[in-house]
């Protein structure tokens, strides 16, 4: 049930009291009126008469809201609803590796699982547009090869447009978000990369998975995928050369 003007005055603070129940209104109203990016929420004035608390309690929900990525705040203009994206994501696993409660190896194996998944789903649901894109990315890989961070670069679009394909909104956050974290990764440590025969394995990988794609064969399709990410976890936890 929304929270109402009446729920506000009387109901006993719990937590976060009048702010958290502020917040869990705003959510409601966004529920509830279908609101879309571009949306605008009512103003701070509004808010406060029609809930009975003051505009710093109301100011405090909506600076929280914004923290989350769902809205954004201007001087002088009413809170706006924004597209949501994969930083606040990727915020979460950046903190999860900086105080080690996670490593790039945990990362990678996160994503092994989440893209084995999408891309059978990919080869099944691209259309002719992404089928084109990915041809065109791969041969662009391929000229590239001895230029790490174009590469990887290319990489990255290249799983992007993948999740893309799933026509499933939710692969391209995660996948965003997971793989602009080890990007950052492997551009720091690239040497690891650098020996020829790797680099030309890592290409011929990604040439099956879009192979397969285009084909719409999702088996075969998540088999590349598997080896493709076998082969980086192999990679990541080699011991390092002297």
């Amino acid at each position: 049930m929304p929270v109402t003007a009446d729920d506000l005055v009387t109901a006993p603070l719990k937590g976060g009291g009048l702010v958290d129940q502020v917040i869990t209104h705003l959510r409601d109203h966004v529920a509830t009126e279908r609101l879309r990016p571009g949306a605008r929420l009512p103003s701070e004035t509004t808010l406060s008469t029609q809930l009975g608390v003051s505009r710093p309690v109301v100011r405090e929900a909506m600076r929280t809201l914004a923290a989350t990525g769902l809205i954004e705040m201007a001087a002088g203009k009413r809170a706006t609803i924004v597209p949501v994206d994969g930083d606040m994501i990727s915020r979460v696993f950046e903190n999860a590796v900086l105080i080690g409660q996670a490593d790039e190896t945990d990362i990678l194996e996160l994503r092994r699982g989440v893209e084995i998944a999408m891309v059978a789903l990919a080869a099944e649901r691209r259309t002719e547009a992404q089928v084109a894109e990915l041809q065109d990315i791969v041969v662009a890989m391929a000229a590239c090869i001895d230029d790490g961070e174009r590469y990887l670069d290319l990489d990255l679009r290249l799983h992007l447009v993948l999740a893309q394909a799933t026509g499933n909104p939710l692969y391209t956050l995660l996948v965003d978000a997971l793989r602009q974290l080890f990007l950052l990764a492997m551009l720091a440590g690239r040497t690891r990369w650098s020996e020829v025969d790797k680099l030309h394995r890592v290409q011929e990988l990604h040439e099956q998975i879009v192979d397969a794609v285009v084909a719409g064969d999702a088996p075969e399709a998540a088999a590349a995928m598997t080896r493709h990410f076998d082969d980086a976890l192999a990679v990541l936890m080699a011991p390092h050369s002297d």
